[in-house]
């Protein structure tokens, strides 16, 4: 609704019999009601006020004055006082504007009082087109009204928790970001920008962001975060990386290149955080803010009112960077079903990379900004929005929830506590509302004969598309890396360097018993030489089969990639079986399977002369044969560099 105050000039009164008063108060009422006018014309609120009440005093059926006072109490977002001078004006006569009834049902549903709201829309409704023209909005917030009633009465569990001392405190804390192993919190917390003399007013705070570590007695007392990002300046509305070695956060007016709202990046390095830098490329002339990352912080999603999308609000857009922030392609918006002619904000993107939850004011919802989630499809389109639920979300406003990787906690920020202000809270997520849990493999990269770390490229693979998930790089000097695993699917996990042999890894994270357990891995990359082998552990052949399977093209065209990229070495394909049958069986099958990996080498392009092939059978087990999971092991294909 718009708030602005609106001159009522009215014409003759006509009054029923049971309302007349006598003469001398009626014309006192009226000119009254006439100076409350004039104070208006000159936006003169106070004396408004003052007349309206005298006007009301003179002559408690005088129907004009009550609507004056909603004008101007709404005007001043006095929601309250705006509805008791409707209501008022209301009971005195219910038909005299249609509208009034509408107004009714709308501040009743902005401050949470749904039955009333529902009672004023119906009466709305049995009027409407009989006596005036439906308003445009009216089936919008029916609704609304509709939707809130049913959700209150089927609430989804919710018992929202404080995070507890060490991060919330007497002032507002909010917009809470959390790293995949959920050892590292960042938050925005708002600060006085001189405690000792802090007097209570908003103008003299100023917003910064602050970490906390998870320690085995609850979260650490927490500390502003560290560098360069927080001079005194408003920087809040963050986000961490998976890794936690990236922060992207929102700035307003910070020099140099300050505009109105942008996104600054920082990197943890050296074991500081870099100097902020203004991310130009992706920032706009308009409100830029809200970000989140992908779990392999190659895509940012964030909200923006910059021009190019649906208009009316803010949208939520999407944009690729690469490892230093800058934006390789430009930003999208994501459109329709998720974004509307209103305003989406704060998105979380789920580290499983198809969960997007996100608030809105223009989806269906309790009132004001509401938590929603969208599912990315197979096509990689957005699914119908689905609103979180109530009491989750209420009248009130909902923003910058996320969930953690395991899927099963969601952390947002409340004022549920009186005079606390906004604190973190967090609480076990309803099932129909929760992402693919996510786990992780972490570890270094290192040289295998020297054991200095070393920073590397990592792909992680979808088997069954061959689609890349996730592309990384191990950081420098360290050689420290970590890779979210969504738990639904079958990965190739793929290391490669220039001048070493690549890396190869599966993971099934199909029908696991612990989904939830991480995988520790440090990985060593052998140099290119001769002797130099690989075990292609994602190489699949049926059982007693050299027919290969599907699942086995990515890791394929893994090694093509590397012969073409090294094109000095000649490599032996070796086929391997565990024990199981007879020797001059599994020499038959081993030999077999490395033949129809060498033949499939050829039709990618890679010339024969530069391999070769032989099986095995059992004679070079890697494990114990006695184990079905040493079986497993020995059952392999490897390349072995024979010739440079």
């Amino acid at each position: 609704m718009t708030k602005k105050i609106i001159i009522i000039m009215f014409g003759i009164l006509i009054f029923s019999e049971c309302s007349v008063v006598s003469q001398s108060k009626q014309e006192n009422a009226e000119k009254s009601f006439e100076k409350a006018l004039e104070a208006i014309r000159v936006n003169d609120q106070r004396n408004a006020i003052k007349y309206a009440e005298k006007a009301i005093e003179q002559n408690r059926n005088f129907l004009e004055p009550y609507l004056l006072l909603a004008e101007v109490h709404n005007y001043r977002d006095n929601i309250d006082k705006t509805i008791y001078y409707y209501e008022k004006a209301f009971e005195l006569d219910s038909l005299y504007d249609l509208n009034i009834s509408l107004y009714l049902s709308f501040y009743n549903f902005d401050v949470g009082k749904y039955y009333e709201a529902k009672r004023y829309i119906d009466f709305y409704y049995k009027y409407a087109d009989k006596f005036a023209p439906k308003n445009l909005d009216s089936d919008r917030l029916k609704k609304f009204i509709e939707f809130a009633l049913h959700s209150i009465e089927n609430p989804v569990d919710f018992e929202p928790i404080n995070i507890g001392p060490g991060v919330n405190t007497r002032y507002n804390e909010y917009w809470p970001s959390l790293s995949v192993d959920e050892s590292v919190l960042v938050f925005t917390r708002q600060i006085p920008e001189n405690p000792d003399t802090y007097d209570g007013r908003m103008s003299s705070m100023f917003e910064g962001l602050f970490v906390s570590f998870l320690t085995e007695n609850g979260w650490s007392n927490s500390r502003a975060l560290p560098g360069g990002v927080n001079p005194r300046y408003n920087q809040g509305a963050q986000c961490i990386s998976a890794d936690g070695n990236t922060i992207i956060f929102t700035s307003c007016d910070r020099m140099p290149g300050g505009r109105r709202c942008d996104l600054y990046i920082t990197f943890m390095r050296g074991g500081d955080w870099t100097r902020p830098k203004n991310m130009t490329s992706v920032n706009s002339n308009s409100w830029d803010s809200n970000p989140s990352l992908t779990a392999d912080g190659r895509t940012l999603y964030f909200a923006s009112a910059r021009k190019g999308g649906i208009e009316g609000g803010s949208n939520i857009w999407v944009v690729d960077i690469d490892n230093e922030g800058e934006a390789i392609n430009e930003p999208k918006c994501l459109g329709e079903p998720v974004n509307t002619e209103y305003s989406e904000v704060s998105p979380f993107i789920h580290p499983d990379g198809k969960s997007l939850y996100f608030a809105s004011n223009g989806h269906i919802g309790m009132g004001d900004f509401d938590l929603f989630v969208s599912r990315k499809e197979y096509d990689g389109s957005w699914g119908k929005p689905v609103n979180l639920g109530y009491p989750i979300n209420t009248y009130g406003e909902e923003r910058s929830l996320i969930v953690n990787a395991r899927g099963n906690i969601a952390m947002f920020a409340s004022a549920r506590e009186p005079d606390k202000g906004l604190d973190i809270y967090y609480f076990e997520i309803p099932d129909e509302m929760k992402p693919t849990p996510v786990t992780y493999v972490r570890g270094i990269t290192y040289d295998f004969k020297t054991n200095k770390p070393l920073s590397a490229n990592m792909e992680l693979i979808d088997l069954a598309t061959e689609k890349i998930i996730s592309k990384q790089i191990s950081e420098q000097g360290t050689g420290k890396y970590l890779v979210c695993l969504p738990i639904d699917k079958d990965y190739a996990f793929n290391v490669s360097k220039s001048g070493y042999m690549f890396y190869s890894e599966n993971f099934s994270l199909t029908n696991l018993e612990d989904p939830e357990k991480p995988y520790i891995m440090n990985i060593p990359l052998n140099p290119i030489e001769k002797g130099a082998t690989v075990v292609m552990r994602n190489i699949f052949f049926d059982f007693n089969s050299y027919q290969l399977l599907p699942e086995s093209f990515a890791e394929l065209n893994k090694i093509t990639e590397f012969l073409t990229e090294n094109k000095h070495i000649k490599i032996e394909i070796g086929g391997h079986t565990d024990n199981v049958g007879t020797k001059v069986y599994n020499q038959t099958l081993s030999e077999n399977r490395a033949k129809a990996v060498y033949t499939y080498l050829i039709k990618k392009g890679i010339d024969a002369k530069r391999m070769s092939y032989k099986g095995y059978d059992f004679s070079k087990p890697i494990a114990d044969n006695e184990t079905e999971e040493g079986r497993a092991k020995n059952r392999r294909t490897e390349f072995k560099i024979i010739e440079i």
